[in-house]
């Protein structure tokens, strides 16, 4: 049996690590931007590409930081794997650019927006963040399918030689503004996810991360996801 070991919940009102709550809105209301933003402020991250990644990256950059939180970040990891899904792709970053490229005489391509049109970018920002050397994958699948990303998952485990494996959803609708975001540490069963924790991303009060032993299956992932 394998295990997810920690998990960070993003909403539109919400951060959430291990089941504690670290930020709310209090009923203010935000862009998606800003409200990504107030949350990379709040947990004293110091990266500066943050502010010039698209939406996509920031949610499941941020995600990371707190689901990764007692991880030692600067020890090379072959035997961890990323796998990261959703079902719009890199929407938002696909639009602003086409912005810059939709009429002719008023043509300006952007390299700054082109790099985020593929929605594997976040995975490879999280892998060089840090230093994941193991399979890094981006599905886009039509809906949420916790059997999809179990299955995945454990497969990457099981054949794939991977020890632990950064999971998850991470949705962003550029229509809405409404983002959903659920990033899972899972791990081999029988494996220590004690890790060295990285003061600069670790939240005061919040869980100490790497902690829990929920079984990666079907029901609780959907359970983590409701």
């Amino acid at each position: 049996m394998n295990y997810i070991k920690s998990y960070c919940r993003i909403v539109m009102a919400n951060a959430v690590l291990n089941g504690q709550t670290l930020f709310e809105s209090d009923g203010r209301t935000y862009t998606m931007h800003e409200f990504l933003s107030v949350l990379y402020e709040r947990l004293g991250t110091d990266y500066r590409k943050f502010y010039k990644m698209d939406a996509l990256s920031k949610l499941g950059f941020l995600a990371s930081e707190m689901a990764l939180a007692g991880i030692d970040r600067e020890t090379p990891k072959e035997d961890m794997g990323v796998a990261f899904f959703n079902t719009s792709a890199s929407l938002e970053a696909d639009e602003k650019y086409q912005q810059t490229i939709r009429h002719k005489d008023d043509f300006f391509p952007s390299p700054a927006d082109f790099v985020y049109t593929l929605p594997n970018i976040v995975t490879g920002e999280i892998a060089i963040r840090n230093k994941i050397y193991g399979e890094t994958s981006f599905y886009v699948i039509h809906r949420f399918l916790s059997d999809i990303i179990c299955e995945t998952v454990n497969n990457m485990i099981t054949f794939g030689g991977m020890k632990r494996v950064l999971a998850g959803w991470t949705e962003v609708n550029m229509f809405t503004g409404a983002f959903n975001c659920l990033v899972m540490l899972c791990e081999a069963g029988g494996i220590s996810g004690a890790g060295t924790p990285d003061s600069r991303t670790i939240v005061a009060g919040a869980v100490e991360a790497n902690s829990l032993t929920i079984p990666l299956a079907d029901g609780e992932l959907e359970k983590l996801y409701m």
